[in-house]
């Protein structure tokens, strides 16, 4: 598949879930899929996806998201361990309610917890603030609604040296 075809699939995920980050341009959207970690198929279709965001002290798993016509099948194991696997910088963290996704990252060493800085904590949450604008900023009020309701239900998770094997 090419990085176009990639794109629209990822803007299309993106439209659809209400806990995942608003989507950008297809230029923009090139970029990001272009850096991610993905699992593909034997055609080359993207059947999980995740990005990675730098923070002042760590590295941040966003936007995961499988496929909806492949959810259930372990995949998001697979994307987190791939994600482990391709990153250099320690520590980790993820922000999740999703519950798969907690049960994968703890099969991977990640532990519940604050971020190990808080400055990083404040880098995360300023990225946060910063879609919420864009969300009200595109008129995606449903999208920012769901994130707004749900907001105490997500979990830090966080693999450090310290809680790595």
């Amino acid at each position: 598949m090419d990085a176009e075809h990639d794109a629209r699939w990822l803007v299309q995920r993106l439209r659809e879930e209400g806990d995942l980050r608003p989507p950008y341009r297809l230029k923009r959207e090139r970029q990001w899929v272009a850096e991610a970690t993905t699992l593909r198929d034997d055609e080359g279709r993207i059947l999980a996806y995740t990005e990675r965001r730098k923070h002042l002290f760590a590295t941040e798993i966003t936007t995961v998201v499988v496929d909806p016509t492949h959810r259930g099948k372990g995949l998001s194991h697979d994307l987190m361990l791939a994600a482990v696997s391709a990153n250099q910088d320690r520590p980790l963290i993820l922000f999740t309610r999703s519950k798969a996704l907690e049960k994968a990252v703890a099969r991977l060493g990640f532990v519940q917890r604050r971020p190990p800085n808080p400055l990083t904590l404040l880098s995360v949450g300023v990225r946060a603030l910063m879609r919420c604008l864009r969300m009200i900023t595109i008129g995606d009020v449903r999208k920012f609604w769901t994130q707004f309701a749900h907001l105490r239900a997500f979990r830090c998770w966080v693999l450090s040296d310290e809680s790595a094997d």
